[in-house]
């Protein structure tokens, strides 16, 4: 069975990839966030999968297996059904946020920041939203299954997982602003670095984070392992769920149906390289935070984002 979901699962993740390419040689429109694919996914996505995926399963190949059941609450004659749940609901809220309001995973959703053009109030609504929808109604959901916080939180291991934590933070956040992907250094002032930065994390937390650690890494995640004895598999399957939280992401154009064609191949060809990378970190540690600092909202985000909030928030 753990080869058949292996390759299936990767068969759609090609022929989705095959299809962005035929797409732009064929001279469908192209979003902006699906500019120059290919140059992205040689230079960006597939470096990801094999540094935070091929490499750390190599290097903690002789882990013992995580407790899913036990830490997660999950029983096996549910499982599956609870996995197709989380799918269905993420398919369900995201086209009703990202198509109805306009909202995406990560602020300020389809649409491209410029100055001025998002609002502080903007910015509140996405995070109760996301908030709301993506944590405390699924926390809820989980708790009404046995779930603890308390728990989970007294079997991680902080101290055995530094060095995850430290290279591959240092390398997500690092790695944006050496290839000059995200303009983090000069323009901002001391006073807007120290206060635009935990802004940032914060907000990002609650919008972004939070939503992802709990319906995909607490969630989804621990029904999808107890049911496919395979960490690859379980972390690809992981990473097309991501993708699906990553579908009104910012840049993406679903005006026409050619235009949301390329944007819908380009977000699944990439974001599954992005998802399977922060799937590896709690397949292989069983810890849903680790992914939340070294591949999302401390390290990346970070670079990318604080000089949006310094703007929107008029911080000097």
């Amino acid at each position: 069975m753990k080869d058949r979901v292996l390759l299936t699962g990767t068969a759609i993740w090609a022929s989705i990839t095959l299809g962005y390419f035929v797409l732009v040689a064929l001279g469908a429109p192209v979003s902006p966030i699906a500019q120059d694919g290919l140059m992205s996914l040689v230079t960006v996505y597939v470096p990801v999968l094999l540094l935070a995926v091929f490499l750390l399963l190599y290097l903690t190949r002789s882990r013992a297996p995580v407790a899913w059941a036990e830490l997660y609450a999950v029983d096996k004659t549910t499982a599956k059904k609870e996995a197709w749940l989380a799918v269905g609901y993420l398919i369900v809220t995201q086209i009703i946020l990202g198509l109805g309001f306009n909202m995406g995973l990560h602020f300020p959703g389809p649409d491209v920041f410029v100055t001025g053009s998002q609002s502080q109030a903007d910015v509140w609504i996405w995070v109760v939203t996301y908030t709301m929808i993506y944590t405390i109604l699924p926390l809820l959901w989980l708790r009404q299954r046995g779930f603890s916080l308390r728990k989970l939180f007294a079997s991680l291991r902080w101290v055995r997982d530094m060095w995850i934590i430290v290279a591959y933070w240092a390398l997500d956040f690092f790695g944006p602003i050496i290839t000059g992907a995200a303009d983090f250094f000069g323009g901002m002032t001391a006073s807007q670095y120290a206060q635009g930065i935990p802004l940032g994390i914060f907000i990002n937390t609650f919008g972004a984070g939070l939503p992802v650690v709990v319906m995909m890494h607490m969630i989804f995640i621990p029904r999808v392992a107890v049911l496919v004895d395979n960490k690859l598999t379980v972390i690809l399957i992981g990473g097309l769920y991501y993708a699906l939280f990553s579908l009104f992401d910012q840049g993406v154009d679903y005006s026409s149906w050619g235009i949301a064609l390329t944007s819908f191949c380009y977000i699944i060809m990439t974001q599954t390289l992005v998802g399977m990378g922060k799937a590896a970190f709690t397949v292989v540690t069983g810890n849903p935070f680790i992914h939340f600092i070294t591949l999302h909202v401390i390290s990346a985000r970070v670079p990318f984002d604080t000089r949006m909030w310094v703007e929107i928030f008029n911080i000097r």
